[in-house]
């Protein structure tokens, strides 16, 4: 399995190959908003790839290529919210993490995960660094939205898995509320 051409280090098949090992257990998959990712992993496992209205033309050919070959990808062009089901989603696929600019932003989009992610549910994050700082950054981003056994995985130079499990569900129901309380 590869990725595009210009995925780089992410889409390298050491890098996908290690993703589908660490996700395979954790179904439903859903893939936010990396179209080309949704695409690739799903020659391997279904997945549910949540794409931006800016990306829906591409996402419609990716479908049709999808059927076209009895991949198992569903699109959905979503949003800032999109209605999971509370505790539905095996694994969250996040990609470049890193590129949002602020932490609180990143956060809030980790958070914004937690009540749709099972109990034994996973949060990955692809992203293309060699710097520790941003290592470090991304590990700090998972601290923040609670997430527990934080692991960092370098699978290839240049590509960064960073991988946790959902809190505990009173740690989910205590963010939820004081996020409410908040609005």
């Amino acid at each position: 399995m590869r990725g595009p051409l210009l995925s780089g280090a992410l889409g390298s098949p050491a890098t996908l190959d290690r993703v589908c090992e660490l996700v395979r257990e954790h179904s439903p998959v859903v893939v936010l908003s990396a179209l080309w990712l949704g695409e690739t992993l799903a020659t391997e496992l279904p997945v549910l790839a949540l794409i931006e209205e800016d990306k829906h033309s591409a996402a419609v050919r990716a479908q049709r290529r999808a059927r076209k070959h009895s991949v198992p990808l569903h699109m959905v062009t979503a949003g800032s919210e999109v209605p999971l089901a509370k505790g539905a989603v095996g694994a969250f696929l996040v990609d470049n993490l890193v590129d949002i600019e602020e932490t609180s932003a990143a956060t809030d989009l980790l958070l914004g995960l937690l009540p749709a992610l099972k109990q034994d549910g996973i949060v990955l994050s692809l992203d293309a660094t060699k710097s520790p700082a941003l290592e470090a950054h991304v590990a700090e981003i998972f601290l923040a939205a609670s997430l527990v056994h934080i692991t960092q995985i370098r699978p290839r130079d240049g590509a960064l898995l960073t991988m946790a499990c959902a809190p505990p569900p009173s740690v989910v129901t205590a963010r939820e509320r004081t996020a409410t309380t908040q609005t």
